[in-house]
């Protein structure tokens, strides 16, 4: 098995012992690390996923132990599983993975997963019952949907953005390193952060009871967000939103300077009244009195009916002034073409009188 955080060296290996009054981890360099029962907070046995490949038994320390000089409270062993690349029997005629077709091997990977957590599932079993007989009772946490359809959400508490899982009583990040653990015991409530239309995600603080401290979980994905207040509702954490994050540094220091008026005026009431203050300002007609809004829809319509009117006037007259400006009119054109005719007519017939006049003269 292998310890996080790392003992030494990049990778420590190992064996996980289960004694009489806790549990003793043996590394292949002699180097041991003792967890007796009593100082065990939380313990968490998370079985392989679907797209995970290792099992893991995790354990929250109330007091802390000294690793690779550091002192640390989450201490995890996991697994890997997977298949050999081998087969050294020879069996059905296969001696490289590589022969293997595609379905078989999912289904091999499959056998193996399940293989691996049902060990650790008897391994978490047997700690159990023997810490009840110490007098030091210990309960493993799993989460939920472990047997099924899997709980889960994105989003990020620490560094990177991860898997995180609820559990009956605690909230976990511990498929990767640093670790996430949350006491639900110690949460006061919740506040969903940059919850608007057309952000794709949001941010969680986390209050917590001591009116001090909190927790932020950032990047959640919006459509998560349902399913978030669905297990809040469940496990009796209230909860609000809002669309700008708070300054939650300043906000418990005026909690805690003057409690008994936090109390007096709701609570965490309000968040919820900064949530409907927000939703007013998003859409102001909805605090418009409807006579008023009516009364001041039907102004706007006279008002735009009277541009519109005007502007239609406005139009006809300037076509008209383009008609004038344009020359003259139809009846005009015709009067002017008459009389030009008429003033060829007359040119051409003095023009014959002229031709004949001379043809008598001739004759003459």
């Amino acid at each position: 098995m292998v310890v996080k955080p790392n003992l030494e060296g990049r990778k420590t290996m190992g064996n996980l012992e289960l004694h009489q009054n806790g549990l003793r981890y043996s590394s292949t360099k002699g180097i041991k690390v003792d967890i007796p029962f009593s100082n065990m907070k939380h313990a968490f046995f998370q079985p392989c996923a679907q797209d995970e490949l290792i099992a893991i038994v995790h354990f929250t320390l109330k007091a802390p132990l000294t690793l690779s000089n550091k002192k640390v409270t989450e201490v995890q062993f996991f697994k890997e599983s997977g298949i050999a690349a081998d087969d050294i029997d020879g069996k059905g005629g296969r001696r490289r993975m590589n022969d293997l077709d595609e379905l078989e091997l999912e289904e091999r990977e499959r056998v193996a997963k399940k293989k691996l957590s049902q060990k650790f599932f008897n391994f978490a079993k047997l700690v159990e019952n023997q810490a009840e007989k110490t007098s030091t009772p210990i309960e493993f946490d799993i989460p939920y949907g472990s047997n099924g359809h899997e709980f889960h959400f994105q989003g990020c508490p620490i560094k990177s953005v991860v898997k995180i899982r609820p559990t009956k009583n605690c909230l976990i990040a511990i498929s990767e390193f640093p670790f996430f653990v949350i006491d639900l015991k110690e949460i006061e409530a919740v506040h969903f952060e940059r919850v608007a239309f057309g952000i794709k995600n949001f941010d969680m603080a986390i209050i917590f009871k001591d009116f001090h401290t909190f927790k932020r979980i950032n990047s959640i994905p919006r459509e998560s967000i349902e399913e978030i207040k669905a297990y809040l509702n469940e496990i009796g954490v209230i909860f609000s939103e809002g669309v700008v994050p708070m300054n939650w540094n300043a906000v418990l220091q005026q909690i805690r300077e003057d409690f008994e008026s936090f109390l007096e005026t709701g609570g965490w009431r309000f968040l919820q009244e900064d949530e409907h203050e927000e939703a007013e300002e998003e859409d102001p007609e909805l605090a418009e009195d409807p006579e008023f809004a009516d009364d001041e829809t039907g102004e706007a319509s006279d008002d735009t009916d009277s541009d519109f009117s005007d502007e239609e006037d406005e139009d006809y007259s300037s076509e008209a002034d383009d008609a004038e400006s344009e020359g003259p009119s139809w009846d005009e054109l015709e009067k002017r073409a008459y009389e030009d005719d008429r003033t060829a007519a007359q040119k051409r017939h003095q023009q014959n009188d002229e031709k004949d006049r001379g043809r008598r003269t001739g004759r003459r």
